[in-house]
């Protein structure tokens, strides 16, 4: 009975969440080396609550009245819900939350959200309507099985918005096979979106950075219809006196003094890696005013995008897991809570089916190995699906994170020995992925059946070679770990 009381409370706290807190990436499809969309984030929050892979059959709602887990925010949903994949978060409740990113049957994505802050003006006139307005928790579902294109995707969000409220600030990324749209929150009513150029890259971290909105381009740009409007009369932006309008002048918070510990730094040591010739120290930014959209000095690939989410400063010597005592004066990319890291990758002269793939890391994505999830499949291994904050062995969240954890013992050893083998099996699944899809298209049209369940049995097989290797890996590390324990406690003698 002791024991069991114990594991429950032991459970209550570890499932009390961190805020969040996320680093993101886009880069169009002429800023990409191989002509494919990207939409990133890492999700960080807590690094025991798993994320468990899903896939949402198509299906007639029986109950149209969706109801959040986290606040009181209730919204009507249509009939019919398109099939659409996700990675929510565990929850034992029946309903899951969190489900972060995925694409549809129309072969729309979204990863949402960047959490973002609202300037303390803005939000005095129009708070966020925190009892009953949308959030992070519900936006994924609430809004993905429903679109046909990520511009209808910005729209309807933006009407929920309208009509409820934002229950929080937020920023959230849809991608279709025409391009990558952007929204972000300004109050608790009002909110902007950007297409993202196709031959440019942004990076975000926990602060709105959209500033330009052309009222006239509706191509290109999408907002509340009070958005400046409500600015002038407010106060928050005069015409006289500031010219044109700027999104994040007059909404977005800016700190110089906790921005420039948490959020600065990821957004510079990112354009940084994309531009080398941006040669600004990270000791003299003192405000959010970096480029909103970049051209990089080289087109940009998977691995990059990679590299970037993967980032602790370790390009610019200031890891803060190098040293016993860790360097607290930037906020890295790449953080022991990051629960999962995703890249959705578009390439829209393929078949949804295979064009269409989520990378998934699970846990620090440092210390992980992305496995390229296919849109087409309907199930995935087990051990993807399932988990709870006790620790297991079953789960794959609690396999990457035992790893993740015994790692960071000694991360300067053990980091190499991690990421060497995951790198060369990245570079495995990278080879594989080209045969299937190569056979995959060879045979799709007439015969889909057998087309489908090759790409299956390949779901299937990356998924646990992934988790083979991660086995293999904590088995060294623990080995290594038993000899050094002994070593130090040896008391040697007969």
């Amino acid at each position: 009975m002791k024991r069991s009381v114990l594991s429950l409370a032991v459970g209550a706290a570890l499932v009390i969440s961190d805020a969040t807190a996320c680093t993101t990436i886009f880069v169009g499809e002429n800023a990409s080396s191989d002509g494919a969309q990207y939409i990133a984030r890492n999700e960080d929050m807590n690094p025991a609550n798993p994320k468990v892979l899903q896939v949402n059959q198509e299906k007639i709602n029986k109950d149209t009245e969706f109801k959040t887990n986290l606040n009181k925010f209730t919204y009507t949903l249509p009939e019919k819900a398109m099939r659409y994949t996700t990675i929510p978060e565990w929850n034992d409740k029946g309903q899951f939350r969190f489900s972060s990113n995925g694409f549809n049957d129309a072969g729309v994505g979204i990863s949402a959200t960047e959490t973002i802050f609202a300037n303390d003006a803005s939000l005095k006139i129009d708070p966020y309507v925190e009892d009953t307005g949308i959030i992070e928790d519900a936006i994924p579902d609430v809004v993905l099985p429903y679109v046909s294109s990520a511009k209808e995707g910005v729209m309807r969000l933006g009407k929920i918005i309208e009509e409820k409220g934002a229950g929080e600030g937020f920023g959230v990324a849809f991608i279709d096979k025409d391009g990558i749209w952007y929204l972000e929150t300004g109050s608790g009513h009002q909110w902007m979106a950007a297409k993202i150029p196709a031959n440019t890259y942004y990076v975000t971290a926990n602060q709105g950075r959209l500033e330009k909105f052309d009222i006239n381009d509706k191509e290109n740009y999408l907002s509340s219809p009070t958005l400046i409007s409500f600015a002038e009369q407010n106060g928050l932006y005069d015409p006289k006196k500031d010219g044109e309008f700027n999104f994040k002048k007059a909404y977005t918070k800016d700190d110089a003094k906790s921005d420039g510990y948490y959020n600065y730094p990821r957004v510079l040591v990112l354009q940084k890696m994309y531009n080398p010739e941006i040669k600004t120290d990270f000791k003299d930014v003192k405000s959010n005013d970096f480029p909103v959209f970049l051209k990089p000095a080289k087109k940009l690939g998977l691995e990059d995008i990679k590299a970037g989410l993967r980032n602790h400063y370790e390009n610019v010597g200031t890891s803060p897991y190098a040293t016993t005592y860790p360097d607290t004066t930037k906020r890295p990319i790449s953080v022991f809570r990051t629960q999962h890291s995703h890249i959705l990758q578009v390439r829209k002269d393929l078949p949804k089916e295979i064009g269409n793939v989520r990378y998934i890391a699970f846990g620090m994505p440092t210390l992980s190995v992305y496995v390229p999830v296919y849109y087409g499949p309907d199930s995935y291994v087990e051990a993807y699906t399932i988990g709870s904050p006790q620790a297991d062995n079953a789960s794959a969240h609690w396999k990457f994170r035992k790893l993740q954890t015994l790692a960071m013992i000694d991360f300067n050893k053990y980091s190499k020995i991690v990421q060497a083998e995951y790198s060369k099996q990245e570079a495995q699944f990278a080879e594989e992925q080209q045969a299937m899809e190569k056979e995959y298209l060879s045979i799709y049209k007439k015969d889909p059946a057998k087309a489908k369940q090759l790409l299956q049995d390949f779901q299937n097989k990356v998924m646990q070679d992934a988790l083979n290797t991660t086995d293999k890996l904590t088995n060294i590390i623990m080995q290594d770990l038993t000899n050094s324990v002994n070593e130090r406690y040896r008391f040697k003698g007969a």
